[in-house]
């Protein structure tokens, strides 16, 4: 992550130095955990900052500018993008008295470097941001915890928030494996839904149709398709009834977190905002020259067989040695997944824990690769069994 401070005054540069050494560790724990992620951090004049512009803008995580927020919104006028590349800009007077998030508050994570730097030297956070000064959660933060991929981010997260925000009912259902992920505040203005059964019988305003207590799954799937038929031959003579209400709802008023295979299917198929966490990982090993749709087979009845979506999938890791190996680097290419290789020092440190074969030791230097690399990845978070067939080892981890 790489951080520029850019002052004007030397009262400027002594405060940019002050920041930047309470804030090292902070500004990596809002940007989330990536492994082998180091703070890079540089104190840069504003002159220097004006000759190189362009590219400091490009290539920074957060930029924070000791100075009058004029002179700052003039500087990066020209280098705006949207608030899913820009990066984080902030703005601190040279006295220490405000800190202001100037853009990207949410997805770059101003918001939360705005608190945190105002807390280490005592300062005012000044945030602007719709949802947060009304004590309300937002769609895109929600999206950036779980580190998900999700598509028309930029719709929903307008269509969503507007809706958090005018009191609409917004209903949000967790897997159970994930809801510890999030802080109370985090969720604050969404209806949270316990049971996925629940999402799919909740009517308009959060009232439960009454017709489908008592009755199973099944029963239930397959009346709802019936009423919702029904819903949208009535549609049009009930718009005006429908409206009296001025509290309006989003028509996205329905978001599952999950990255199980049969609820995302399910989500699908009921037109829900579908959120899949990006958090699983997968350390694997695999023979040489391997063919790629073998690999990729391999892979997906797994993920199938653990009820894992392979959009869950943010990381994979294994040895150095394959770094090259086409199976591999197709695989990730094909389903926009980071791949991490490791020495075989760095898989060593934690072999002893796992399975150990003398023929992976032979060929590598240690004694496993897949759960290794998954350990690594996944801070020792690992899930299931190791799977090992056809030449190809697997082990899913969670971070």
């Amino acid at each position: 992550m790489r951080i520029r401070y850019i002052y004007l005054t030397d009262q400027s540069r002594q405060l940019a130095q002050r920041i930047n050494l309470l804030m090292a560790d902070d500004f990596l724990e809002v940007s989330g955990h990536d492994y082998g992620k180091k703070i890079e951090s540089e104190i840069i004049s504003y002159g220097d900052f004006k000759a190189q512009s362009s590219s400091i803008f490009r290539e920074s995580d957060c930029l924070v500018f000791i100075m009058a927020s004029g002179i700052v919104v003039r500087a990066i006028a020209g280098h705006l993008v949207d608030k899913f590349t820009d990066p984080a800009v902030l703005v601190v007077d040279e006295l220490g008295i405000n800190v202001i998030s100037l853009l990207s508050g949410h997805m770059g994570g101003a918001n939360e470097f705005c608190r945190l730097i105002a807390t280490r030297i005592g300062a005012n956070p000044v945030i602007t941001t719709a949802t947060d000064i009304n004590g309300k959660a937002a769609f895109d933060m929600l999206v950036k915890k779980m580190w998900a991929n999700v598509d028309k981010l930029r719709g929903l997260s307008l269509d969503i928030n507007s809706a958090l925000l005018k009191g609409g009912d917004i209903y949000l259902y967790i897997d159970p494996d994930y809801r510890t992920y999030f802080k109370e505040e985090e969720l604050k203005g969404f209806s949270l839904v316990d049971d996925l059964k629940d999402l799919i019988t909740l009517g308009k305003n959060g009232i439960r149709d009454k017709e489908f207590d008592n009755k199973t799954d099944k029963t239930i799937y397959n009346e709802l398709d019936k009423k919702t038929e029904n819903k949208t031959e009535n549609k049009a003579e009930n718009k005006t009834e429908n409206n009296i209400d001025i509290k309006i709802d989003s028509k996205h008023n329905k978001i599952v977190i999950s990255d199980k295979l049969d609820v995302c299917e399910f989500a699908k198929e009921h037109g829900w905002v579908l959120v899949v966490p990006r958090r699983n990982v997968l350390g694997l090993g695999c023979r040489k020259n391997t063919d790629s749709n073998l690999f990729e087979g391999e892979v997906l009845r797994y993920l199938s067989e653990a009820n894992i979506d392979v959009r869950s999938i943010g990381r994979v890791g294994t040895i150095d040695l394959k770094k090259d190996e086409a199976c591999i680097l197709d695989f990730c290419r094909k389903y926009g997944i980071k791949s991490d290789f490791f020495s075989p020092k760095d898989l060593a440190d934690h072999q002893d824990i796992y399975e150990k074969s003398e023929f992976v030791k032979k060929v590598t230097g240690v004694y496993s690769v897949a759960q290794p690399a998954c350990h690594i990845l996944a801070g020792g978070n690992l899930l299931g069994q190791m799977y090992r067939d056809k030449g190809i080892t697997l082990a899913l981890g969670r971070w």
